[in-house]
């Protein structure tokens, strides 16, 4: 029976561990810390695991985790990456990522720097813990917007797009001293050029520093009225594109120069006019994932590939070996939920109008039925996601355009 920690098994991590628990593997669950956000544990199944434990000392978790014996200890959400990366040092287990950068996995500023390093093209960019440094920066960019966001955040928390200096303190200050919701405190921030493009995901599966690609994605995203980022569309784009290429070239480069070797990594990259440059990286599956809408349209995906390279590696070899990534075989938008107004959440009619779509596949909710909800912010405030699956692009198109509509009639909202 293969042993397999999981640390911090939320987000799409918890459809990792079911599937490597369908798979017979036996599972024990390390939470990063007695801290972490409600958000990370809605959805949580504690029947997969035989063990749970909460780190509170590296020597404490490494006795317990040592006890387990496990043969793999995977990130299942960013909060767990550090730990992870720790602990797999330690055992000197053989599947894990290079030690020297799991700062760089993580700090944000630290890995822009190691790309730059690598001779890969990337923003510019200056760290700062007080608004007269930050202020310096940007009057010697000299150019508008700037990206202000904090070193470790994730889900668009914390991410402002700045027009002006007045913009650029208010973020500063807003985000200097605060706990982010990856439960870190921001004590600098970082400030970036704006990269002005398409922004693309791309998702790999390493084994021993060969990268598997089990998807492309086209991010569409909107601005919040303070100028933060709201996560709009996930749309999933074929092999012919002539920008698939490019984009897996610049990403593979981009994950050994990070010492990215073993297990998932969900990259973000701007195709510029400069070509691609990297916004950030993860070494953990992609959030937004879900094995059934993979299925339907790639066969695969990253949630089971990750499975796969460890239940089954040879079946994982041959798909290496393969002359093609993935193949679509349907079109798919993952929409993302985007209240605007204040009220409680009751999903009621809103799912029975979204059974209407052509397209409608699966919805996933992320808040419970009644709770009080205020306009969406980031990926943390969202209500859920709606996943479309079809052949034809134009009934996504107006699938999506229905959602939106519904949402800006209040669809799920009440007063009370």
């Amino acid at each position: 029976m293969i042993t397999v920690v999981v640390v911090d098994g939320f987000s799409s991590g918890k459809c990792v561990a079911k599937g490597l628990f369908e798979r017979g593997c036996r599972l024990m669950h390390v939470a990063s810390s007695a801290n972490l956000d409600d958000y990370y544990y809605r959805g949580f199944d504690h029947s997969l695991y035989d063990r749970m434990i909460v780190h509170t000392d590296v020597v404490t978790t490494l006795a317990s985790v040592e006890h387990f014996a496990p043969q793999f200890i995977i990130a299942g959400a960013e909060t767990g990456v550090l730990l992870a990366d720790q602990l797999n040092e330690r055992l000197q287990l053989p599947y894990r990522n290079d030690f020297d950068n799991t700062h760089a996995r993580r700090n944000k500023f630290a890995m822009i720097e190691t790309v730059a390093h690598a001779q890969l093209p990337v923003a510019r960019q200056c760290v700062a813990d007080s608004w007269a440094l930050a202020h310096a920066w940007i009057n010697a960019h000299g150019r508008f917007p700037v990206v202000v966001k904090p070193l470790d955040s994730a889900g668009a928390d914390g991410v402002f797009i700045c027009e002006d200096l007045p913009a650029c303190e208010a973020a500063v200050q807003t985000l200097l001293g605060t706990v982010n919701r990856l439960n870190g405190r921001n004590t600098q921030v970082l400030i970036q050029e704006y990269l002005a493009g398409l922004e693309y995901v791309v998702n790999m599966v390493s084994v021993d520093g060969q990268q598997l690609v089990t998807e492309v994605v086209r991010y569409q995203k909107q601005r919040a009225p303070r100028g933060g980022i709201l996560y709009d569309i996930d749309e999933l784009i074929g092999p012919d594109s002539p920008l698939y290429l490019p984009l897996l070239e610049y990403t593979r480069a981009v994950v050994q120069c990070l010492g990215i070797r073993n297990g998932p990594s969900h990259a973000e990259v701007m195709f510029t006019d400069e070509g691609p440059k990297l916004v950030e990286i993860a070494a953990r599956t992609d959030g937004i994932l879900r094995p059934g809408v993979s299925r339907q349209t790639t066969g695969l995906g990253q949630i089971e590939a990750v499975v796969l390279s460890i239940t089954e590696p040879e079946a994982f070899a041959q798909l290496l070996a393969r002359d093609f990534d993935y193949q679509r075989l349907q079109r798919t938008y993952n929409v993302c939920l985007i209240n605007r107004t204040e009220g409680y959440f009751h999903k009621a009619r809103f799912v029975e109008e979204l059974l209407k779509l052509a397209s409608f596949f699966e919805a996933v909710f992320y808040v419970e039925e009644g709770q009080p909800l205020s306009a969406t912010q980031d990926v943390f405030s969202q209500p859920g996601t709606v996943y479309l699956v079809h052949a034809d692009p134009a009934v996504i198109a107006a699938d999506y355009q229905r959602i939106r509509l519904l949402e800006a009639q209040g669809i799920y909202l009440t007063s009370h």
